[in-house]
């Protein structure tokens, strides 16, 4: 590498001090330097050699050059990214624009740095700070002490695609650490919702100790009874199998954590879904799983005082046999047999009492009353009313059923020779 003048003028002198034609004190007062800012010069040369006349900054852009540049990337995606044609950033947070920022275009930032450009393009926070002094102050409530000793349930619905039509998030998360434990999106607040939601908790984590949601019915019976006997809904039934205590919240301000937590994603996961271009309740379901909630636990999780989990983990057959919807009915002499105004089909239980059994992970099929042995079913007739069936399982025999059928086809799905079952019938009635 070529040396500048005074470069190699300093070059020259220290050469001499090393040869012994000049002192460092000779050779300090030619180039104006002190005598040990020569000794350094001649040990930096002795091991690097000509560079160490060069300076460690020569060809390295100022800093002020690299933040130009950030400045203008930073720019550039939030004006101008389109996914289908869509701006995902339009109403989204200082704070978490900058996260976005980092997590998927690798560009470091301060928040306040990017609320500084942003408010330079004339764009201003979606939300609305509230002045402290207006809030309403309740009693804080210290974290449970270890993980999974209480797990907070709630829904959520929202307008989470951006199309003006809510869905609902169900989910769970965990009171000593703050992290979501598991969510499930559905059309509307259901109890398939919470089920689903639960499942994916107690694969990856276990069964909590202890569950608190609110008074909604898919959790408790709201009507008052007079016998003693207890009553339980199917959720209700099912976190009994499991040996999970549940108990109520008596308003949104018990449950606080998973009411800010809903606060939290519903400024997030509309930009994440616009930005990853995801509109289906399936692509949600799957996008939350695998990439939001690793990188929410990641950001915002808490570290619980105490090193042991209260999670139990079980046998996931085990507990996929519990987490059921189950509904007692009975076949007809031809199998036939009606739930919620649809009628369906089974060749192998006429004239039985059954349990209907459904989930989203699972489908719908039947078993007779004393055994857990599955049969498949088909439908026969759809109910054209549509008052009974609510719609959460209306989509789930959609699913099932309907999935490959043409439109006018569904009214109607499967024609059945009765002759046989009929014959059956009579038969058994003579006997």
């Amino acid at each position: 590498m070529q040396l500048t003048k005074a470069q190699a003028t300093r070059q020259r002198y220290i050469m001499k001090c090393i040869s012994k034609e000049m002192t460092t004190a000779e050779a300090a007062f030619e180039l104006g330097l002190s005598q040990r800012a020569i000794q350094q010069n001649i040990k930096a040369y002795r091991s690097k050699g000509v560079t160490a006349f060069i300076h460690g900054n020569l060809k390295k852009c100022h800093r002020s050059h690299d933040n130009e540049l950030r400045r203008n990337r930073i720019i550039n995606v939030f004006k101008n990214t389109r996914i289908d044609g869509i701006n995902p950033f339009e109403k989204v947070t200082y704070m978490y624009f900058t996260d976005i920022l980092n997590d998927e275009f690798n560009i470091k930032a301060s928040v306040s740095w990017v609320k500084s450009i942003l408010n330079s393009l004339g764009y201003k926070t979606p939300v609305n700070y509230r002045s402290k002094k207006k809030q309403d102050v309740h009693l804080f409530r210290e974290r449970k002490e270890h993980f999974g000793e209480l797990v907070q349930a709630d829904g959520t619905p929202f307008d989470w695609f951006g199309t003006g039509k809510r869905y609902c998030i169900q989910g769970y998360i965990d009171d000593a650490t703050g992290i979501p434990l598991g969510l499930h999106m559905t059309k509307n607040e259901c109890l398939f919702g919470y089920v689903e939601a639960f499942r994916k908790m107690s694969f990856r984590y276990g069964i909590p100790e202890q569950l608190y949601p609110d008074k909604a019915s898919v959790f408790f019976v709201s009507q008052k009874t007079t016998d003693e006997e207890k009553h339980l809904t199917q959720f209700g039934r099912m976190m009994e199998e499991l040996g999970v205590d549940m108990f109520p919240a008596h308003s949104p301000q018990a449950k606080g954590r998973i009411e800010r937590f809903w606060g939290t994603i519903q400024k997030q996961l509309p930009v994440q879904f616009k930005l990853h271009g995801i509109k289906t309740i399936d692509d949600a379901n799957e996008f939350m799983a695998n990439v939001y909630i690793p990188r929410f636990i990641k950001k915002y999780a808490k570290k619980a005082k105490g090193k042991e989990s209260k999670f139990i983990k079980a046998d996931m057959k085990k507990i996929n046999s519990v987490l059921r919807a189950k509904f007692p009915a009975r076949t007809d002499r031809g199998g036939i047999f009606t739930f919620k105004g649809y009628k369906f089909f089974t060749p192998d239980l006429p004239n039985s009492k059954i349990v209907i059994k459904m989930n989203e992970y699972e489908g719908i099929w039947i078993s007779p009353e004393k055994s857990e042995k599955r049969y498949e079913i088909k439908l026969v007739e759809t109910d054209t009313s549509g008052k009974e069936m609510p719609e959460v399982m209306k989509e789930l025999v959609e699913k099932v059923f309907l999935q490959n059928a043409k439109p006018k086809f569904r009214e109607v799905y499967f024609d059945i020779d009765m002759t046989q079952f009929l014959k059956y019938g009579n038969s058994k009635k003579k006997a």
